[in-house]
């Protein structure tokens, strides 16, 4: 746990990269750009490899956002291959964190959860993605869905859902095609989102407004 953080006038936000490739940016672009819309933050960006404490202690975030991934799928045998300090570090950090899409299913996954495809296809046959702006309903009222009701509309990306919460995370919202659409740890402030609050649009304005929560947890 870091204790004794220094007060800034503006927030630092870490955004960490969970693209396979380095220089793959993925979501980043357009998750400066939703978040400098709702609140003006300090930005700092690492790729997943680069996670750590010491990272994280050089680096003194108030808040963390773990990025989907936009390139590529992946497997189980790919995370924990590749994804050991991702899953480590939220095992040990208490900074707020928001996990989405890809980041939701790491999240669970370092707690004892487990993921895969929504729906399984064929050999040869194309996947069955959940795209676009969808329906999701609130089972839980929480701070991060402050304002949206019993139900939101935000925008999905993804063939792969967490199939069980873990048992130190609640679940938060569902829908029928994923049953499993947010979590949140018990006793931290980790929030998992199956969907991209950062692709709001003014006719589907929630992401904005759980973008506006999260970053008002500090």
């Amino acid at each position: 746990m870091i204790k004794n953080r220094k007060v800034r006038a503006m927030q630092k936000l870490l955004i960490i990269n969970n693209e396979k490739d380095r220089d793959d940016i993925g979501w980043i672009p357009q998750i400066k750009k939703a978040v400098s819309a709702v609140e003006n933050v300090e930005f700092a960006v690492i790729h997943h490899s680069e996670a750590s404490k010491d990272t994280l202690d050089d680096i003194n975030p108030d808040l963390i956002y773990l990025t989907g991934r936009a390139t590529y799928d992946w497997t189980i045998d790919e995370i924990l291959k590749d994804y050991t300090s991702i899953i480590n570090m939220l095992q040990y950090t208490e900074i707020p964190t928001l996990g989405v899409c890809a980041g939701h299913e790491l999240m669970a996954i370092a707690y004892g959860g487990s993921f895969g495809k929504m729906i399984e296809t064929e050999k040869g046959k194309e996947d069955v993605r959940e795209k676009g702006f969808h329906k999701i309903d609130v089972t839980k009222e929480t701070p991060l869905f402050k304002g949206l009701g019993s139900h939101f509309h935000c925008y999905q990306d993804h063939r792969d859902e967490v199939k069980n919460v873990p048992d130190t995370f609640e679940l938060l919202a569902s829908n029928d095609m994923c049953k499993i659409q947010s979590i949140k740890h018990r006793e931290k402030e980790f929030y998992g989102v199956q969907f991209h609050p950062e692709q709001y649009t003014e006719d589907y304005p929630d992401g904005k407004i759980i973008l506006q929560n999260f970053l008002t947890l500090k």
